[in-house]
């Protein structure tokens, strides 16, 4: 009898454990290229139209969206992500077709993104799930930079347990162009940061996320700008990489966290087969991208996902 009543009171504190840990995955992807196949008026899209140079038609647009939601399922095979960021994708009705014409319709997903002055018309977004990310404030952050450039997106909401969650979903310039890239990049980084910590400072206990694609490895620098305010690089040194150049793996897509409310407990980059392919030149693997120059290769994005996975205290 005691036997029995101590099996019953053992398996009554492991579930009050369970109970107290809740856990809650965010994802960040470059998409490269999410187009839809109709002109966007003034907006520089006409490679990404049926008679365009990339000839993109409507299967290999609903193609490339299958993929994508089956990526984001796969991320988190416990239970959907709570919240996806993605870069590059162009509007509402890319949008709106990923989340009611793929598999992520049963998921129940709403999504918010910028309308930037990007001269490609290329924006990022943020998926949510409203049953476990209770939306309560989002904007879009506008840089002025000599070259209309991408909106940041920040998002705020509440978890579960009921701490808050503050995203900021970000695409930098690319290193195209150097010195000016550089100097856009870091001016952008610096708006991000000090609304971050006027964010902080508004909050009893912070949970900060600043993702996205940065165009930048942030390695080798002396001072991490990020870290100098209270982030850590959460996919910092990951295997293989986000992104090949050359042969050379590297990671430029990040997931910073600032906090004093949650515990990292596992960080990572996406790898399924479908997301990869043998590189024949440089030897190894590779993203198996949609386009290699504008020939349609169909693989889903020349970028790896990223994600982090916390637990939420009680």
């Amino acid at each position: 009898m005691k036997t029995f009543v101590f099996i019953i009171v053992l398996v009554l504190c492991c579930s009050v454990v369970v109970e107290a840990q809740d856990f809650f995955t965010v994802m960040s992807y470059n998409v490269e290229n999410l187009f839809d196949t109709i002109p966007d008026a003034g907006k520089d899209d006409k490679e990404f139209l049926p008679e365009g140079e990339y000839k993109w038609t409507r299967p290999r647009l609903f193609k490339k969206l299958k993929d994508i939601s089956k990526v984001i399922v796969g991320t988190d095979t416990v239970k959907p992500c709570e919240v996806v960021g993605l870069c590059e994708v162009e509007n509402d009705t890319v949008m709106t077709y990923l989340l009611e014409r793929t598999q992520l319709r049963k998921l129940g997903y709403k999504y918010i993104m910028t309308n930037s002055e990007d001269q490609r018309g290329i924006d990022v977004a943020l998926l949510y799930s409203p049953r476990r990310f209770r939306l309560i404030h989002h904007e879009s952050i506008r840089t002025k930079t000599k070259k209309p450039t991408r909106d940041v997106l920040y998002a705020s909401g509440v978890m579960p347990r009921g701490d808050t969650l503050d995203v900021y979903m970000l695409h930098l310039p690319s290193q195209l162009g150097l010195d000016e890239a550089e100097r856009n990049r870091q001016k952008i980084r610096d708006r991000v940061l000090s609304h971050a910590d006027s964010v902080a400072a508004r909050r009893q206990k912070p949970t900060i996320i600043i993702m996205g694609d940065f165009n930048d490895e942030l390695r080798g620098k002396q001072m991490n700008p990020y870290h100098e305010h209270g982030f850590t690089d959460m996919t910092e040194r990951k295997q293989p990489g986000t992104y090949k150049y050359k042969g050379e793996w590297g990671n430029i897509d990040h997931i910073m966290l600032r906090t004093t409310r949650t515990e990292r407990i596992e960080s990572g980059i996406t790898i399924m087969p479908m997301l990869l392919e043998r590189d024949k030149s440089r030897g190894g693997k590779k993203p198996r991208r949609t386009f290699l120059g504008t020939h349609y290769h169909g693989g889903v994005s020349d970028h790896l996902p990223v994600w982090v996975k916390l637990i939420i205290d009680n």
